[in-house]
């Protein structure tokens, strides 16, 4: 179970969070028929994963009631703070009413719960990839934690609108796309300022502003010689 997610590049990938080692034995052998799985068993393990490797997932299953106590609202709260543009569920033994539609009324994307029919959790939770596949379409590039919608001319860094100019909206998607190949300098004046007599300095003073404006993001933008590109912070 605690195989590493880039195992799984051709399979849809889920993250669940739980705790009792009797419900992953009784669970693991319908739910990897389907998908790469990768399990924890606990909210603060849930809480120290990287950003960027929540963002690679396509689903994420919550059990309710951990030895923390009753995490399921916090942990929806979390994901969707960071930006996670990713199916949430529930998976919880408790089938009540209130407990359901405080969790759906709270964000989250479906409630399953453990004594449900087997076929019928796992078309629950491919039904919930499917949609949020096809609502992504309308947005790209992406990348981590910031997402940008072409359309609208709009960056949205963990869910909140970024007020960027226009050359810096321009700026960072060049970049995004290009990513992890750096953009060659000359390029980037094309693209952006559809001019090649742009000062280095210009480009420096940008890249500085786009930095401070995206200071939470997990990359940063740097140049070095004659390129431009963005860096993990995870790996600096």
């Amino acid at each position: 179970m605690q195989t590493a997610l880039n195992n799984y590049q051709r399979i849809p990938r889920i993250l669940w969070l739980e705790d009792n080692p009797r419900m992953v034995e009784l669970f693991q052998g319908e739910f990897e028929t389907e998908f790469g799985v990768r399990q924890v068993g606990s909210w603060s393990a849930l809480k120290g994963l990287p950003i960027g490797e929540l963002q690679d997932l396509d689903a994420v299953l919550l059990d309710m009631e951990l030895p923390e106590g009753k995490i399921g609202l916090q942990a929806i709260q979390h994901l969707k703070e960071i930006g996670l543009r990713t199916p949430v569920l529930v998976l919880s033994n408790d089938e009540s009413l209130q407990s359901r539609l405080e969790m759906l009324s709270n964000g989250a994307d479906d409630y399953l719960w453990k004594a449900m029919d087997p076929e019928e959790m796992l078309i629950r939770i491919r039904n919930a990839i499917s949609r949020y596949k096809t609502n992504k379409k309308e947005i790209e590039p992406s990348l981590g934690s910031l997402e940008i919608f072409p359309k609208a001319l709009e960056a949205r860094l963990h869910g909140t609108v970024i007020e960027l100019s226009k050359i810096e909206f321009q700026m960072l998607g060049l970049l995004v796309r290009s990513h992890p190949a750096p953009v060659e300098l000359g390029q980037l004046k094309e693209e952006v300022w559809k001019l090649t007599n742009i000062e280095n300095g210009t480009i420096n003073t940008f890249i500085w502003k786009l930095n401070k404006k995206l200071s939470s993001w997990e990359y940063r933008i740097a140049k070095l010689g004659d390129t431009v590109a963005l860096h993990s912070k995870s790996i600096e």
